[in-house]
C-alpha cells in the first residue's frame, strides 16, 4: 500500500516545484539584469512584503470572479473600510479596528450585492457605478473627520493609529496572510455556497436547472469576498499608516493586480491548490513591478510586460498538455515498431 501511495507524493511535490518555479525563474532574470540592486535579502522580503495585501484582495476576488461577476468596485470598497478600521483603532483599539473592517466591508458587499440581485443589471455596470459612490463617500468622510479632528484626519486621508501599524509590518502582516489562506481555503473547498459558485461559473443553464438560484449564489460571493477584502484593507492601512480616497475612479486599478492573481492561480490549479496559486501569482506580478521600477523603464511598459507575463502563464497547461501528448505518441509509436 506504501508503495502505491508514493507516486502521489512525489507527483504532487514535482506539481509543486513547477509552479514555484514561475517565481523563482523571473527572480534570476532580475538577478541577471539588476543582480546589484535586487540580489539581497531587503530586495526580497520587500518582494514578499508588496504581495501580501493583493493576495489577501484576491481571496476576496476570487469567489465572485469563479461564479461570472466582474466587480469593479472592490477598490472603493477597501478604500471606506480602511478608512472605517483606522478610525475604530483610534477608540477600540486592534479588535475593534477588525470587527469594523470586516463589517464594513461586508456591510458594502451586501450594497453591492443587492444592486446587482435587484436591478438585475450586468454586474460590471452596477460595480461601476457604486465605485463612483463609494469614493464619493470616501471622500467625504475624509473632509468630515479632517475637520472634527486633526489629529485622526488631514481631510485628504485618515490617520492609522501609530501603535496598530504592527500589523502591516513583518512578521505579522506574514501571520495575517497565513490565516486567510487557511480561511480561504477552508471556505473555497469545503462549502456549498463555495462549490454552487463554481457550478454558476461554469454553465449558469445547467446550475439553474438543477435547482440553483445563480442570483442568490452570486449575492453570497459578494458577502464572503467582503470577509477578505475587509482584512486586505485593515493589512493596507496599517502598512501605509493612513488611508487616503481616490476620485474620477481611481481606485479602479486596485482591483487588476488581485484578478490577475486570481486568473493566474485558477491557471496553476492543476498543479497547486488555489490559494497557493494566487499567491504565486501576486508574487510574480510584485516581482515584476519590483524589476521594472528598478530598471527605470517606464510605466507605461508595466501593462505590456504583464500582460505577456500573464498569457505565458495562462499558455503553460497547454504547453505542458502537448509535451505530455507528444511523449505518449513516441512511447505509442516505439511500442508499435517494437511489436512490429
Amino acid at each position: 500500500m506504501q508503495s502505491m501511495k508514493m507516486p502521489k507524493n512525489n507527483t504532487s511535490i514535482t506539481d509543486s516545484l513547477k509552479a514555484f518555479a514561475i517565481p523563482v525563474a523571473l527572480y534570476c532574470v532580475l538577478l541577471i539584469l539588476i543582480r546589484e540592486r535586487v540580489g539581497n535579502w531587503n530586495s526580497i522580503l520587500t518582494m514578499l512584503v508588496l504581495s501580501v495585501v493583493p493576495t489577501i484582495t484576491a481571496y476576496g476576488v476570487a469567489f465572485g470572479f469563479v461564479s461570472g461577476i466582474m466587480d469593479f468596485s472592490v477598490g472603493s470598497r477597501m478604500i471606506l473600510s480602511g478608512m472605517c478600521a483606522a478610525l475604530a483603532g483610534h477608540y477600540f483599539g486592534l479588535a475593534g479596528m477588525l470587527c469594523a473592517a470586516i463589517l464594513s466591508s461586508v456591510f458594502l458587499s451586501l450594497i453591492v450585492g443587492g444592486m446587482y440581485a435587484v436591478l438585475k443589471i450586468p454586474s460590471i455596470v452596477v460595480s461601476l457605478g457604486a465605485l463612483m459612490i463609494f469614493e464619493i463617500a470616501g471622500m467625504k468622510l475624509s473632509s468630515t473627520v479632517g475637520k472634527v479632528s486633526s489629529a485622526m484626519a488631514t481631510g485628504q486621508y485618515i490617520k492609522t493609529p501609530a501603535s496598530l501599524t504592527f500589523v502591516g509590518a513583518t512578521p505579522w502582516n506574514f501571520i495575517v496572510l497565513l490565516i486567510s489562506a487557511l480561511l480561504f481555503s477552508l471556505c473555497y473547498y469545503r462549502t456549498r455556497s463555495a462549490n454552487q459558485a463554481k457550478m454558476v461559473g461554469s454553465d449558469e443553464i445547467i446550475a439553474r436547472n438543477i435547482g440553483l438560484k445563480p442570483m442568490k449564489v452570486k449575492f453570497v460571493t459578494f458577502v464572503v469576498g467582503g470577509i477578505f477584502l475587509g482584512i486586505a484593507s485593515m493589512v493596507s492601512a496599517c502598512y501605509s499608516s493612513a488611508v487616503g480616497y481616490k476620485t474620477e475612479m481611481a481606485s479602479l486599478a486596485m482591483v487588476f493586480k488581485p484578478m490577475m492573481a486570481v486568473i493566474i492561480g485558477m491557471s496553476l490549479e492543476r498543479f497547486v491548490k488555489m490559494p497557493i496559486g494566487i499567491f504565486i501569482g501576486s508574487l510574480c506580478i510584485s516581482i515584476i513591478f519590483t524589476g521594472i521600477i528598478a530598471l527605470g523603464w517606464p510605466d507605461s511598459l508595466q501593462n505590456v510586460i504583464l500582460g505577456i507575463f500573464m498569457l505565458i502563464v495562462l499558455a503553460f497547461p497547454t504547453i505542458q498538455q502537448w509535451i505530455a501528448d507528444a511523449k505518449r505518441r513516441r512511447n505509442a509509436r516505439q511500442t508499435f515498431e517494437t511489436t512490429a
